[in-house]
């Protein structure tokens, strides 16, 4: 194994821990969208009020916790995909078909990345604020998406460079990640 086959997989160490912690705040996020609903359900049926957020604040959370997972499912072999011809190759053949699976998916996280910034930072630039009644400058629940497909990019990145790494020899066909 060469000396960046091997500086490869102990980034992929690192990049595994990230996605662990990732999916570790999407679990808090989960829990204060159950706090949020259930707070909202107990103020109307028994005190009859409303936090008039619930609804809007839950939605940013869920969006939030499905961003920032991505990257772990897709390191995890857990993102939704279609493999069917793929799945039943193995060794070079599967990684030559694993190269431009990867460039695709790294080519549309990269637009994806490159869009929601531009639109998060519109929204920054003008002031921009959503409809509800907290008036929240949509900025702040929008900086996810960036960073989100910009994970997701890294983990294509990854499948790519592990792809030809494997192709070239420098890495073993089998292993956790990538596929």
């Amino acid at each position: 194994m060469t000396s960046f086959a091997r500086l490869f997989v102990a980034i992929g160490k690192g990049l595994d821990w990230m996605g662990e912690w990732f999916v570790g705040l999407a679990s808090l996020l989960l829990l204060a969208m159950g706090i949020l609903i259930n707070v909202e359900v107990v103020g109307r049926y028994f005190f009859n009020f409303s936090t008039l957020i619930s609804d809007e604040y839950s939605g940013y959370l869920f969006s939030w916790m499905t961003l920032i997972c991505f990257f772990d499912a897709l390191r995890t072999d857990r993102l939704l995909r279609v493999d069917a011809l793929v799945t039943g190759l193995r060794g070079k053949i599967r990684d030559v078909l694993g190269v431009p699976a990867a460039l695709i998916g790294l080519g549309v996280s990269v637009i994806l990345t490159q869009a929601t910034y531009t639109m998060w930072h519109t929204n920054w630039m003008f002031g921009s604020v959503s409809l509800q009644p907290s008036q929240t400058p949509l900025y702040i629940p929008q900086m996810i998406m960036p960073l989100g497909f910009g994970l997701l990019s890294l983990g294509y990145l990854e499948r790519l460079v592990a792809a030809v790494l494997r192709l070239t020899g420098q890495l073993p066909q089998q292993g956790k990640h990538p596929q």
